[in-house]
């Protein structure tokens, strides 16, 4: 069948999902659950300053037409700084969470484990490793490093060590 109209999915590189390949799907739901996260945060924090705008605007005195302007309604001082503190405490955390989930999603990062081994690797934590593991070691060092592993695997006796010392 010929199609005359205009291919959107070829223009937009919409591919089959059937002739997609396993890891392509795997990157594809990965990017999602990424985007998911941020845009959670995203209305989270948006919820958030809602809920402080609306704080701010109830506390706000408008008086009638025939009440004192000079002449401030009673409030509670503990009261309103619970209120800021709990305003300032939600804004602060979730857009917390929207910075760090966007810059992991950014990042690709989806686990502790790629955070940690992307962080190793943009320090130059494996060539440090290298040079470290080149480095010879010193005879009381090696004693130390033994003693442990003998400690560790349950065959360590202390009075035999200090008997071999003396």
């Amino acid at each position: 069948m010929v199609s005359t109209g205009i291919d959107f999915g070829r223009i937009f590189a919409r591919v089959d999902p059937e002739k997609r390949s396993e890891a392509v799907s795997k990157y594809n739901e990965r990017r999602f659950y990424q985007a998911a996260l941020f845009y959670g945060c995203t209305v989270v924090t948006y919820i958030a300053s809602k809920i402080a705008y609306r704080g701010v605007v109830r506390r706000r005195y408008v008086p009638n037409f025939y009440q004192h302007n000079h002449v401030p309604p009673k409030f509670s001082f503990y009261r309103d700084a619970l209120s800021a503190v709990t305003h300032a405490s939600l804004l602060a955390v979730s857009s917390m969470s929207m910075f760090i989930t966007g810059s992991l999603w950014y990042c690709d990062i989806s686990s502790a484990s790629e955070f940690s081994y992307k962080m190793k690797k943009f320090l130059g934590g494996a060539e440090a490793e290298a040079k470290l593991s080149e480095v010879p070691v010193d005879q009381e060092t090696l004693d130390v490093q033994n003693a442990l592993g003998d400690m560790i695997n349950g065959s360590y006796d202390a009075e035999e060590n200090n008997e071999e010392k003396k």
